[in-house]
């Protein structure tokens, strides 16, 4: 069966497939670094501009994606492994390690952070946000707990109504893109500051 573009149900489904690869392997990790770094200078008080910071993300693409790579490739090595070595428990190991998995995820919560602001290397970007997080754990925790429940708790249920209300998908799928871009924003805001604010209680402290 064709549509207006001429293409079978199999290759929209496998430009469905290459397309979100190429947007959350791409294209996401360069808007990322570029929305951050307008962010944090416009927050810090210097000038820049929308090029700008594109052009600053470009640069630091490289070992942006490197990272994403690399969390990737660690998660799903890691339950890749629990399934095989222990098919009949693995789902109970993958709960057992589940909070020292959390633990971990917020101690390197900071890396793209490191090498968006700070123009750190991989390694590096690695020691700091590790390094960062030492003895804030809980404060990072909190934190996270705090932007799920203002912002993506919200942004659910509004969606949710508006489905309700109008029954109609694409409507719903796209008030929810829209608030969850909003949300991801304040979102990226949020995360800046306490960035900065991390960075600078461990100045005091050193």
């Amino acid at each position: 069966m064709l549509n207006i573009y001429g293409m079978t149900q199999h290759e929209l489904a496998a430009a469905s497939v290459f397309g979100g690869i190429f947007y959350w392997s791409l294209a996401v990790p360069f808007l990322f670094g570029a929305t951050t770094l307008y962010t944090y200078r416009i927050l810090t008080g210097n000038q820049v501009t929308v090029i700008d910071a594109f052009i600053q993300a470009k640069r630091r693409l490289l070992p942006l994606l490197l990272v994403c790579f690399l969390s990737v490739v660690l998660i799903f090595t890691g339950l890749t492994w629990c399934l095989r070595a222990f098919p009949f428990v693995g789902l109970i190991i993958i709960q057992i390690i589940l909070i020292p998995g959390l633990y971990v995820s917020y101690r390197l919560m900071f890396l793209l952070y490191a090498i968006v602001i700070n123009n750190n290397s991989v390694l590096d970007s690695f020691k700091s946000s590790w390094q960062l997080t030492k003895r804030r754990w809980w404060l990072v925790f909190r934190s996270m707990l705090l932007i799920f429940l203002v912002f993506f708790v919200p942004v659910r249920w509004i969606s949710e109504l508006i489905g309700l209300r109008w029954q109609n998908l694409l409507v719903t799928q796209l008030v929810g893109n829209v608030l969850g871009f909003i949300a991801g924003l304040l979102m990226n805001v949020y995360l800046v500051l306490l960035y900065q604010r991390l960075r600078e209680s461990a100045a005091a402290t050193q």
